[in-house]
């Protein structure tokens, strides 16, 4: 799916390059009072035309994209990816599991049994870092179970985390490096930050991320003092499914944002946002 965005953009701007040069030969080459002039309007009216459906196919990619990867998410939720775990020669995941469960959590109730699928990630090398064990869980239950007690793991070296889309990862990285770790974790495969202004959103990719707002009066990344914080559509209690809105003058998004504008069109992802 990435991979056919890039193309689309790709696509996009080398029609635009070319179409560019085209025009402007074909307005050297035809005199104004020349009975053909008028091709220059239908060329630019053409142009125009095949923008728009490019445009609306990268709209209509991005919520197929977005619908792929919640239904990708959905498929994950009883799986969680464990760290650090020691690495031996014909070692049995799912009972190594079962060992850390049973003494470090305290769960002696999880067995073999409870598993569905555990191995670790990647293929073997002979490099000292341990590959993360992938374990899926039979009951989403002992699954959160284990992933609100994982702090009893602390001073162990295992550590637990979420199994990610690679959207979702690259937009964790980007809030834990923006906001720092102690305001930015996972939950249910979503990205909650707390913000400068202490509000606590949910997050899916990297420009929801960037366009959290920086408080009024600080510091931004640029080295630049904030003197007014953006509109975010992620402060007004938005709760769309659809794709494409259109507002009109003096309609609301919620309780404190009148729209000022005349026939605002903007674009909603097909996921709720929330505070």
């Amino acid at each position: 799916m990435d991979q056919l965005q890039k193309s689309i953009e790709q696509l996009a701007a080398t029609y635009t390059a070319q179409m560019t040069e085209f025009q402007r030969e074909v307005r050297a080459s035809i005199p104004a009072a020349s009975s053909t002039s008028n091709i220059n309007a239908q060329f630019s009216a053409f142009r125009t035309f095949l923008m728009t459906a490019l445009e609306n196919l990268q709209v209509q990619l991005q919520i197929l994209s977005k619908q792929q990867e919640d239904m990708e998410i959905r498929s994950r939720r009883n799986i969680l990816l464990v760290h650090d775990v020691p690495q031996g020669n014909n070692e049995d995941p799912a009972e190594i599991m079962c060992k850390i469960l049973n003494e470090r959590l305290s769960l002696a109730e999880v067995t073999v049994s409870n598993i569905k699928r555990c191995h670790r990630l990647g293929r073997p090398n002979n490099s000292d870092k341990h590959r993360a064990i992938l374990v899926k869980f039979c009951d989403q239950g002992l699954r959160n179970k284990i992933w609100y007690g994982k702090s009893k793991l602390k001073g162990s070296g295992i550590t637990v985390s979420e199994f990610l889309t690679k959207g979702r990862h690259e937009a964790f990285v980007a809030a834990r490096k923006r906001f720092g770790v102690s305001h930015s974790w996972t939950k249910d495969g979503c990205v909650v930050v707390v913000g400068p202004d202490g509000k606590h959103r949910r997050v899916v990719s990297v420009a929801e991320v960037n366009a959290i707002p920086e408080v009024v009066g600080s510091i931004n990344s640029a080295g630049h003092v904030v003197t007014a914080e953006p509109a975010s559509f992620t402060q007004v209690g938005l709760r769309k499914q659809t794709s494409v809105a259109s507002i009109t003058r003096n309609q609301t998004l919620g309780p404190e944002s009148p729209i000022e504008n005349t026939h605002l069109v903007f674009h909603l992802s097909p996921y709720e946002k929330w505070n």
